[in-house]
């Protein structure tokens, strides 16, 4: 078990210095802009450089068997441990495990990884880490703000638009309980969803390409507009509703900071 503590020295996070793009409705177009712009761009990298290798690729992965996702999973650990981005990887799970299983591998390895960063903050790199930290000035308080809003604040923080390994080191080296903070993953869901969303959607747009041109610019048997539409009307729902609720988790967790060093003076 991971112990208490409630005795640790403070860290804080100014909350201040996340950049105001995150929390404007001009942000939010920005990042949805982005969002369809990243999704035109794997469709070009599947259609123009990738197909070849896409057939070959579900081949392994179907031999593989259940090892493709504890593959993915020992992955996710290791490269967002050291921070490699956690939405690059949830991309790559949409385009090799589809939409749900890509969404289910990712979440489970986000969790997973969320419960090992946690033990080796605390347990092996808690001084390490307040170092590199102490030479950040813009990264200033998380503790106190999460030792007293608690599960709340952490669920925000955790649906926030702040970098998700580092929000995890945070927490490790800060008074945040074990519990909460594992409960908290829960909102990581809405930015897992429009992430993997992003990595099915494109290899799914070239995967139709090549099909319509295969049946002489006709939509493939058993698929139709409306269908289409559909797909892509819900990767244009999920990019908005996860920026949206970033936004506004990013204000809640703004004013909750505020509130906890109010109480803290």
């Amino acid at each position: 078990m991971l112990r208490d503590m409630s005795n640790a020295p403070t860290l804080h996070l100014d909350l201040a210095a996340v950049p105001a793009r995150h929390h404007t409705w001009l942000g939010v177009t920005i990042k949805v802009v982005a969002a369809l712009a990243v999704v035109g761009l794997l469709f070009l990298l599947f259609h123009f450089v990738l197909a070849p290798y896409l057939g070959p690729m579900e081949d392994a992965i179907a031999r593989l068997g259940a090892w493709a996702p504890l593959i993915f999973i020992a992955a996710f650990l290791i490269g967002t441990s050291i921070f490699v981005p956690e939405s690059a990887l949830a991309i790559a799970a949409g385009a090799m495990f589809g939409l749900w299983m890509g969404l289910v591998w990712v979440v489970l390895a986000g969790t997973l990884t969320a419960i090992f960063i946690f033990w080796l903050g605390r347990k092996a790199l808690r001084n390490r880490i307040e170092r590199v930290l102490e030479r950040h000035p813009k990264i200033k308080a998380v503790d106190a703000a999460a030792s007293s809003a608690g599960f709340r604040l952490m669920v925000l923080l955790r649906l926030s638009p702040l970098n998700y390994t580092l929000l995890c080191y945070l927490l490790a080296v800060s008074r945040a309980r074990f519990r909460p903070y594992l409960l908290a993953c829960l909102g990581m869901f809405p930015g897992n969803l429009s992430t993997v969303y992003v990595g099915y959607a494109a290899r799914h747009a070239a995967d139709l390409a090549r099909q319509v041109k295969a049946s002489g610019g006709h939509l493939p048997a058993g698929d139709s507009l409306v269908h289409e539409i559909t797909l892509f009307g819900g990767l244009a729902a999920a990019i908005i509703a996860s920026v949206v609720v970033a936004r506004v988790a990013m204000r809640a967790v703004r004013a909750a900071a505020a509130e906890a060093a109010a109480k803290a003076h």
